[in-house]
């Protein structure tokens, strides 16, 4: 069955698509919503439309977060981050389980604020039912 929850942050709207799945077995495990598939051996691909890598930003303005994540056999769950890499401080972090989709356009929005440039690092990371791990990064400036 598939739900739609939209969750308001920080003034941003993300939409998020739930599929439930279930385990197999007798159901002891903390995470009774995952079925792990041994014969999945293929990692998620993402792709990262946006921002472009050494994209430059300005104070007050917002770093757009778009692009794509693939699974052969279905996505399981994964990450979107920014870190500030002077500090290795993580600014923004959404988490997300996707249990059973294929296909999965992301589109994220998060306003920076710097008082000196700082480098920004937007990290996807994602994995599916067979723990096949991705994680593509791309570097950012913040000037004031």
């Amino acid at each position: 069955m598939l739900k739609k929850r939209i969750h308001i942050l920080s003034g941003l709207a993300i939409v998020f698509s739930f599929v439930a799945c279930s385990k197999s077995g007798s159901g002891s495990d903390n995470d009774s919503n995952h079925l792990f598939s041994a014969n999945d051996k293929t990692p998620p691909e993402v792709l990262i439309f946006t921002p472009s890598a050494g994209q430059v930003f300005s104070n007050g303005s917002t770093i757009n977060m778009t692009g794509r994540i693939t699974d052969d056999l279905g996505l399981y769950r994964g990450t979107i981050k920014i870190v500030n890499e002077a500090t290795g401080n993580t600014i923004m972090l959404q988490s997300y389980e996707i249990h059973g989709l294929r296909l999965y356009n992301f589109n994220i929005s998060h306003p920076v604020s710097v008082t000196t440039s700082a480098d920004y690092t937007v990290t996807v990371s994602f994995e599916d039912h067979g723990a096949n791990a991705v994680s593509k990064s791309v570097l950012v400036k913040v000037n004031p």
